[in-house]
């Protein structure tokens, strides 16, 4: 299994507020570590966990009506590993973590670094909300010499690796990957390490080959994801990206050369490809080609059809349903 997804809402609608509970704990345990949960009982229960995992990294993100997690001995018992988990806190009051004699009290979008290996507790004063990397010792371990050090303290938020990590993670969990593409998995690995490494204060060759791959992967993707989220406006462009991003235009560019397309390819490539999806859709049956290009950031509907027929070889009207 490479992803997961339980959502308490989508259960049988039979069951009672207990029995979800159950459940959820259950369908939780099944992918990520054991732990015991307490849930809010003045609230009706609701949770939801999505899980992923690239080559041996795991990401995931979860929360609802939930008040104390904890990693006891019995749970430790029932599924030992000594995993690190690096854990980013998106809910709304203050999480207060216990673990190995010391203790922190995080706000909202803090972030601490745990291990499954020793027993742990985490209360919140408000609904739980989390996103989490869980890497194994093997794996940090030569990357961090002194990651046991850095144990249930707050990671430094002025580093930008900090911000990147977080934002990569949460990528990472919602990419849809059908059909599974093991070249993709290891490189996204590679970025959520070389990200994790510098977030925790990497030093040496170490940071500095994170920091070429890592932090030029993390900000290539997001880039990407500022292409996939306006595509549709006719004047987006690399300055506008350059400018959300506060990178040169320049930057960006060199970039996207990366991934082995340039600004203008991506672009051109994300719009027919939306117009193609349009064309033989439902909803596309009730717009004229002409919206449909508009919609999809053609402002003009000669050169989208010149670009149509080069790309898939055959016009707009052709494709229609």
């Amino acid at each position: 299994m490479h992803q997961a997804s339980f959502v308490s809402n989508d259960f049988d609608p039979g069951l009672n507020d207990q029995q979800k509970f159950a459940l959820w704990c259950e369908s939780m345990e099944a992918i990520t570590c054991c732990v015991d949960i307490s849930r809010a009982e003045e609230q009706p229960f609701s949770a939801f966990v999505h899980w992923a995992d690239y080559a041996g990294v795991s990401v995931s993100r979860f929360g609802g009506t939930i008040r104390r997690i904890r990693r006891s001995k019995t749970a430790i018992a029932r599924g030992p590993d000594d995993d690190f988990c690096l854990m980013f806190h998106r809910g709304e009051g203050t999480l207060v973590v216990d673990q190995v004699g010391r203790e922190t009290a995080l706000p909202s979008d803090r972030a601490f670094l745990g291990t499954n290996g020793r027993p742990a507790d985490l209360q919140s004063d408000a609904d739980f909300s989390s996103t989490t990397l869980t890497v194994s010792r093997e794996r940090l371990l030569p990357l961090i010499g002194n990651v046991d050090d850095l144990l249930i303290q707050p990671l430094d938020e002025r580093r930008a690796a900090v911000a990147h990590l977080r934002r990569y993670i949460e990528i990472s969990v919602d990419l849809l990957r059908d059909p599974h593409d093991v070249e993709l998995d290891s490189h996204i690995s590679t970025t959520l390490l070389d990200l994790t490494a510098l977030a925790l204060g990497a030093r040496g060759d170490t940071a500095q080959l994170a920091s070429m791959r890592g932090l030029r992967a993390s900000r290539a993707q997001e880039i990407i994801t500022e292409i996939d989220r306006n595509f549709t406006d006719p004047d987006f462009s690399v300055g506008t990206i350059a400018q959300r991003l506060n990178l040169s235009p320049r930057y960006v560019q060199d970039l996207l050369q990366d991934t082995g397309l340039s600004f203008t390819e991506r672009l051109l490539e994300r719009r027919l490809q939306h117009a193609m999806q349009m064309l033989t859709s439902e909803q596309g049956d009730r717009l004229k080609i002409s919206e449909i290009a508009l919609t999809s950031g053609f402002s003009e509907i000669s050169y989208f059809n010149q670009r149509f027929r080069r790309r898939f070889g055959e016009t707009p009207t052709q494709s229609r349903r």
